[in-house]
């Protein structure tokens, strides 16, 4: 696809910056031989995004089937939005040093949030699987023009 005023294409460092500022994302995976997505707060670090999850249907897909794609949508001034998108394989943190780097950086990033205002790391459910990917194929696009019947997205 081409950049037309209704969509631009956005670069691989765009899209970086996307997932850095992103503060919700939603992974899309498969459950039940059905596609599944949920939203999600999670961290980049190096490169790998990362998030905590409780038990249930989202874990037990990415169990199944670690395959899935993210994506994050990022709103700005005057209804513009961008949005980065990946494909990558889940896999399930074990070792506490990464674990205990992931959760400092999840409350770092989130420290001014509501839910997690009041919450330090001694207070945090340790046993709570925190997920891993690596995006393989990143991809972007913004609007051009903010919000009209061209670029909403899904074409609404």
């Amino acid at each position: 696809m081409r950049d037309t005023p209704d969509v631009i294409e956005l670069t691989a460092e765009d899209c970086e910056r996307i997932l850095e500022e992103g503060r919700i994302a939603h992974i899309a995976s498969t459950s039940q031989d059905e596609p599944y997505v949920t939203p999600m707060s999670f961290v980049m670090i190096d490169g790998d995004l990362f998030f905590r999850t409780g038990p249930g249907r989202r874990v037990d897909a990415l169990r199944a089937s670690p395959r899935a794609c993210v994506e994050v949508t990022i709103l700005r001034e005057g209804d513009a939005w961008e949005s980065a998108i990946f494909w990558g394989d889940a896999r399930f943190i074990d070792d506490p040093a990464e674990r205990s780097t992931v959760v400092a950086a999840l409350l770092h990033k989130y420290h001014t949030d509501t839910v997690l205002g009041a919450s330090t790391p001694s207070i945090v459910p340790t046993d709570l699987p925190i997920v891993g990917i690596t995006p393989e194929e990143v991809a972007g696009r913004a609007s051009g023009g903010g919000l009209t019947s061209k670029t909403r997205p899904g074409r609404l």
